[in-house]
């Protein structure tokens, strides 16, 4: 019992993280470019979101203070590869595989926290600062949070299901960043009516439905498609390997020792039949 209420404990967190960023991704819906973007601060709500929800997930035990070693590791060297391979090829970057595949093994919150702080880190490598900057923190961090939820359903599973699994989850996970990161710069990359495609205020559901839908299909979709397509690689090539390396880190820094005090033998005093009483 007291296990699972600290799970539901950090899955709250997540939700309400979560549901504070998704209101910032549709916050230019309605207010298109009078929405204020203050990168400095956005930026640091969503690392200072992804410090809470480790915290959380070290109090209730999901995670140890040696699995930061593990966390700090695979972000350096997501941000080194982002410095290296800034754009791409077209939409494809490597650094999705070790936050899907980190997140997949060590579960939601080390997800969260990966994808956030990959994106934070790398930004500043590359003076990639910019109002883009927190929606791909937490577009990133969402990948990471949902391979999580998906190892702890799946059981981290490294069979050939399992990896298709997880395959089929880099595709997705590759379209739907792109789609997000569209979401919220549609209203300010066109003018106002400038074309059919166009952001309107005060457009009804449908509509805007219909107009983001025939953007995307016209400026992203092929780009999104190549880091789908990059991460069902990636995975499918990479995928068991890693995930197996750090499975044996979680499992092995997740075990507390402790020393068991000495049991003193309690043996019977026996007397020698031989000895007699005195008188």
């Amino acid at each position: 019992m007291t296990r699972w209420l600290t799970v539901r404990g950090a899955d709250a967190v997540l939700i309400v993280v979560s549901g504070a960023g998704l209101a910032l991704f549709v916050a230019p819906l309605v207010l298109g470019s009078r929405f204020p973007q203050p990168v400095a601060l956005f930026s640091a709500l969503v690392a200072v979101s992804a410090l809470v929800v480790l915290g959380v997930a070290l109090q209730t035990h999901q995670l140890s203070t040696r699995l930061l070693a593990i966390l700090a590791g695979l972000v350096a060297v997501d941000a080194t590869l982002r410095l290296v391979i800034v754009v791409g090829l077209l939409g494809f970057s490597p650094i999705f595989f070790l936050i899907i595949a980190g997140g997949f093994v060590m579960g939601p919150s080390f997800g969260f926290a990966s994808g956030a702080l990959t994106l934070l880190l790398s930004a500043v490598l590359t003076a990639g600062l910019g109002p883009w900057l927190p929606y791909q923190m937490l577009a990133a961090a969402w990948v990471g949070m949902g391979s999580g939820y998906l190892g702890r359903l799946s059981r981290r599973s490294t069979s050939r299901f399992g990896i298709v699994l997880l395959c089929c989850y880099g595709g997705i996970a590759g379209l739907a960043y792109g789609l997000l990161l569209d979401l919220w710069e549609w209203p300010l990359l066109l003018g106002t009516a400038s074309s059919q495609l166009s952001w309107v205020p005060g457009l009804a559901v449908s509509e805007l439905i219909r107009r983001f839908g025939g953007f995307y299909l016209a400026t992203s979709l092929v780009y999104d498609a190549f880091r789908a397509a990059g991460n069902i690689i990636l995975i499918a090539v990479l995928g068991r390997a890693v995930i197996t390396a750090l499975d044996r880190f979680r499992r092995r820094f997740l075990v507390n020792w402790t020393a068991r005090p000495p049991v003193l033998e309690q043996t019977a005093g026996k007397i020698s039949g031989d000895v007699g009483t005195p008188a």
